[in-house]
This record gives C-alpha cells, structure tokens and sequence, in this order.
C-alpha cells in the first residue's frame, strides 16, 4: 500500500489580489462604476456605504474564499441575492465585500421525496417553474415571486400572498449548507420531514439575514399542485367594515389567500391598470378558495355571505382562472404603483388578526395626524401589513414628518400587540426600533447567538443588531474581548479600560485603549432615571452607551413606546460622540445620527455625557417628558451617580 500525502489546503488570501486569484476569472469587481449597482438594494438606503470590492460567487468554494479573507483582515462582508430587500438587508458597507450569490441558481427536484434542492441565487419563479414540471408547488409566495431569490426568501423568511393558509418560508425549508464566519462549510437536515437530532439549527438560519452564516444551498419541501382557485373581490365603504369580514372569514374558514387594499392603494393601481376599481371605496379585499371546486364553491359562498353581512358595497366572484389571476395581478403591482407617487418608506407591521381594524383605523389617523400619504395593503388572513408612507424627498418637511409617521406606525402596532416586521426583516432600516421591542433580555440572547457564530462580528454587521468592531484574532489578544473580562476599575468603581486591536479593512492592525462604563454602572443610571422621573411625575425612557456607541443598558416605564426607547438611545449616542450635553449641539453642528431610515435626531436636551475625572465613559439618554424636564433628570442622575456636571465633560 502506498502512502499518499494530502495536498496543502489553500492558503488564506490577505490582500484583494490574493483573493481575486482564489476565484474565477472576473469574480472578484474594484471598478466604482461596476460596483455601484450592488451598493443599495430594494429599500434605497440613502447611506449605502461604498464596498472595497463585489465578489459574484459561482460556488460554495468562492463563499468560502471570501469568508476566510474576511476572518483574516477583519472585513465586513455583505451577502446579497437579487437585491430586492425591503429593509436594507443587503446594503452595502464602506470598506466591505458585498458577496452577491446571485450566478449560483443550479436547482434540482426530486420527485419522489417530493424536494427540491436549489442554490440561494435562483428566483422564487424559477423554483415554482422547476416544481410544475414535476406536478409539484412550491407554496411560499411573496408579491415579488418573480424576480426574488430564494435566498433572500430564506435570509428574511418570507412570506407572500398564499402564507394564510400554506405558511411561509420556513414551513418549507428542510436543510441547507451553510458556510460559517470561519469559512467552515456546514451541511444541516435534509430529505427529511422528520428530524430532531440536535439543537434545530436550520431554523436558526431562517430569517438571520446573513447575520449568521452565508446559505449556498438549500433543500426545499414541495406539495402538490395547487388546484385551480376561484376568487371573490369585494369592495367596502368603510375600512371599519372590511377589517371586521376579514376576521368574520378567518374565524369560520381558512381560504388559500385573503388580501386588503385601502383607497389609496386601490387609487394607484386603478391609474396603472385601469381595469376599472372602485376609487370611492374605503377599502377591497381579495378572497381565492383553492379547495376541490364543489366545495371551493361553498367557501366562497359563505365569503359573500359575510361580506354582505358586513356591509360591502359589491361583491364580485368567478371560477375563470385568467379574470381571478387579473385580480391577483393588482394586488401584486401595488408597491410599484405606489412608488410611482413619490418616495416611499415601506411598512411590515403585523398584529394578532383581532386587532388589525385598530391597526389599520390607526395608520389611518396617523396618515392624518402627520399629513402624509399613507397606503396600506395587506395579507389580511395573518394580520401582516404594508403600510407604505409617500413623501416627496425635495420638501423638508414632508421628509421629517414621513420619518415621524414611520416609527409612529411601529409604536401602535407593539402597542397592540404586534410586530415590527412580519416577513421583509428588521435589516438596516428597522435596527434601531429592535432593542425596545424584544426587550433588553431575549436582545442579548440574540447578541449571545450573533457572537458565538460570528464572533468577529463580519457577517453583515448592523443588520438585526447594532455593528460592532470587528477584531481579526491576534497572539495577543483573543477574538473576542469583554470590557468586564479586563476590568480595572477607576474613581467611584464607574469606567474600566478594556486594551484590544482592531484589523482595518487592509488589513492594518490597530491598537487602542478606550475607558467604557461597567454594566453596573449604567444598570444603576438607567434605574436612578426612572426613579427621578417618578419623582418629577415624567414616564422615562434611559439608556446609557459606552465610548463606541453600544447600547449597555436601558430600561423604561411601563407604557412607554419603543419609540421612546430609540429616542433616549440617539441622545445618548449624541452626547457619548460630542462629549457634550445633546441641549448645546446646535442643529448645525450635530452630528447626524439617523432615526430609523433618514430622520435627522435633532438637538434636543436629555443627553449627557458620563464622565468621572474628565474623563468620558459613556453617555446617558433620557427620554419621555419635555426636553427640558429630561435635561434636569438626566442631571439629577448624574449628580447621584458622584460623575462630572454635564457642561464640564467636554
């Protein structure tokens, strides 16, 4: 027998050429006209960062590649299908890799077990197609089906039109490879429907973003072809009345999709497609039943039963396929036709189905309150809801007041016991409104997985959670480093300095040492906050930051919005980066922190900067009353804590 030796493993590329050598002719893209296209996605960032080079991946290898030249230089990379994110998902980073998976689109379908197996770049339609021709459906079903990838179906766990009654995407995943922060390829489930040996990893994927591994290949289920649907549309003169038949439908039936435009809505598509909708009616709902015919009858029967019972205006029905699938078509080109009205601010806000009349009366109210077009449409049948906010981009105003009603429409719907996003994923757009809906504790269980997966912190950094600096592992210094773990306490027990390297984009190492604020510290801030309002009869909201700008620790009166929440965080942010307390930066010189998706934080009081011998730690955030009742209980707090006055921290 002879010995054979294994041949060396590839080294690990350090510089862009190195890596350009690792992958096929053309893959790897530095020319600013070329990468342009992959800078911003569906949402239109207007702070897409400028990448250092776009990687188009033809193969599991290729991700693999980049991901070991990203853990070696510490560079962000930014995973992207075909670019039609809602929130920003896939906006690219300064100095970043934007890894576009969009060449890998082999799918194949297996009969038997009733699967197929694509790769994340192929299209939602092109899956479908793949499936029929087996007599097989893949049922997820966004209104983007054509030209969405599978991916990012994943990446967000998508949803669509038909998800009332078959589910979303994650109903359908069975496995997938995924390549980890290391550059390790993974391979998890498979052919199976029955599987439960180990933790349920697959799931965890679903719906990460990209924040957690890069996705090269998926299994899929497939059910059998959806028969052929009648479909009911019905017109309302209120949306009182259309919202109370959708949940008068969803108590008694579960048809095959279930679908809400209101008068906006209905306004734009009718001057797109001019197929002759109602443009006085409050609101329309779209209703397909895809049982056997004789019963598909009878559900839609009872749906124009309801409707009637409701107070619809008309109520229109028919078993033809092409007049139904005009219906569905009007339903699918909303977006775009409310993005033909101006700028937009796209919504996906969902409550539990019995309070999605107070939902959608209270977009309505808002709309009104902020005097901004608003338009909502809906996958009425589970509560989802797209309210789009039009503003024109050239007039201030309209811009600031668009970005009120935004994070608005978030509050009201966590006030009824709903979500920040139902299927389009927080992403970069909606980051800033997580912490104050999950709450301090299940965020930094969420930031546990985030570091134990990607602990360098390069995969997509700022999308679902806040980014933070990557660090390339060093002989010195390990790849993960906790201010706590190298604590030395100074002053009144209050700020350590935590000694750590960084690695540039180019790989430049760099050292530095920054003081920071303990938890404890910041848990007693943030406590001695909410008992200082109580005192001056103010519900709060705190938050304390440290020198990077991360959130420590918040908490808030009960009552008190996420809105609120993400308030107190930007002026903390603003008085921890000033050094100064938010009240004396003037509108000109403030540094621009973004509100949600562009609304600029203006200088109001409530901020200080926290510092101990002159020294700046970190900076607390009040909060809920007017500005000035937050500057004096941001004071107070301080003076209790023993910190430098406020005016002297600069």
């Amino acid at each position: 027998m002879t010995d054979t030796v294994a041949a060396p493993a590839t080294p690990v590329a350090t510089t862009l050429e190195e890596l350009a050598a690792q992958l096929p002719d053309g893959a790897l893209i530095t020319d600013p006209v070329k990468t342009e296209a992959y800078r911003r996605d569906r949402a239109e960032d207007p702070d897409a960062g400028v990448p250092a080079a776009v990687v188009r991946a033809t193969s599991a290898q290729d991700v693999q590649a980049v991901v070991r030249y990203a853990a070696a230089t510490g560079t962000p990379v930014v995973p992207r299908g075909a670019g039609t994110s809602l929130s920003g998902g896939s906006t690219a980073i300064d100095g970043g890799i934007s890894l576009s998976l969009d060449r890998m689109r082999d799918i194949r379908v297996d009969p038997v077990t009733r699967t197929v197996v694509t790769q994340p770049g192929a299209f939602n339609a092109e899956v479908k197609d793949a499936a029929a021709q087996h007599g097989l459906w893949y049922p997820p079903d966004p209104a983007s089906f054509t030209f969405c990838s599978i991916g990012g179906n994943i990446a967000t766990n998508a949803g669509g039109l038909c998800c009332v009654k078959y589910g979303v995407t994650t109903d359908y995943v069975l496995g997938m490879k995924v390549v980890l922060a290391d550059g390790r390829l993974i391979e998890l489930g498979g052919p199976r429907l029955k599987d439960v040996a180990g933790l349920s990893l697959t799931k965890l994927f679903v719906g990460s973003e990209g924040t957690l591994g890069i996705i090269t290949e998926v299994t899929l289920r497939l059910v059998p072809a959806q028969r052929t649907p009648q479909t009911l549309v019905a017109t309302f003169p209120t949306l009182d009345s259309a919202t109370a038949a959708v949940l008068a439908i969803t108590q008694s039936m579960r048809p095959s999709m279930l679908e809400f435009m209101d008068r906006p809505t209905i306004n734009a598509v009718e001057d797109e497609t001019r197929m002759g909708l109602d443009r006085d009616s409050a609101a329309m709902i779209i209703v397909q039943s895809d049982e056997p015919a004789e019963h598909a009858g009878v559900e839609i029967a009872q749906v124009t039963a309801i409707c009637e019972e409701n107070g619809a205006d008309e109520v229109f029905s028919t078993d033809d396929p092409d007049e139904g699938e005009a219906f569905i078509q009007a339903r699918r080109i909303a977006i775009p036709a409310i993005e033909k009205k101006g700028t937009i601010l796209l919504e996906d806000v969902g409550v539990p189905l019995p309070r999605l009349g107070a939902l959608v009366s209270g977009i309505e109210a808002i709309s009104q309150e902020f005097d901004v077009l608003v338009a909502v449409m809906a996958h009425a049948g589970d509560g989802n809801t797209h309210p789009l906010v039009v503003f024109d981009p050239t007039d201030a105003g309209q811009r600031a007041r668009a970005h009120d009603a935004y994070g608005r429409i978030m509050d009201l719907a966590v006030e009824l016991g709903g979500t920040i996003t139902g299927e389009h994923g927080v992403g970069r757009l909606k980051q800033p409104w997580l912490p104050g809906y999950l709450g301090p504790d299940v965020l930094e269980v969420n930031q546990r997985i985030k570091d134990a997966l990607d602990p360098q912190g390069i995969l997509n950094p700022g999308v679902l959670l806040e980014a933070r600096s990557s660090a390339a592992p060093t002989a010195d210094a390990p790849a993960t480093t906790t201010p706590a773990a190298a604590a030395a306490t100074t002053g009144a027990g209050a700020a350590v300095t935590a000694d750590a390297t960084t690695t540039s984009a180019t790989g430049e190492t760099v050292s530095f040492a920054q003081p920071t604020v303990t938890y404890d510290l910041a848990a007693r801030a943030v406590a001695l906050t909410i008992e200082e309002g109580r005192k001056a009869g103010v519900r709060t909201c705190a938050t304390v930051v440290d020198p990077a700008l991360q959130m420590v620790a918040y908490g808030r009166t009960d009552g008190m919005t996420p809105h609120s929440v993400e308030t107190s965080r930007r002026k903390a942010q603003t008085a921890a980066s000033t050094r100064r307390p938010s009240a004396l930066i003037v509108p000109e010189l403030a540094q621009k922190l973004e509100h949600g998706t562009g609304g600029l934080l203006t200088s109001i009081a409530g901020g200080v900067p926290i510092a101990f011998g002159g020294v700046v730690v970190g900076g607390l955030g009040v909060a809920g009353g007017k500005p000035a009742e937050d500057a004096v209980i941001a004071d107070a707090v301080l003076a209790a804590l023993g910190a430098d006055p406020a005016e002297t921290a600069s």
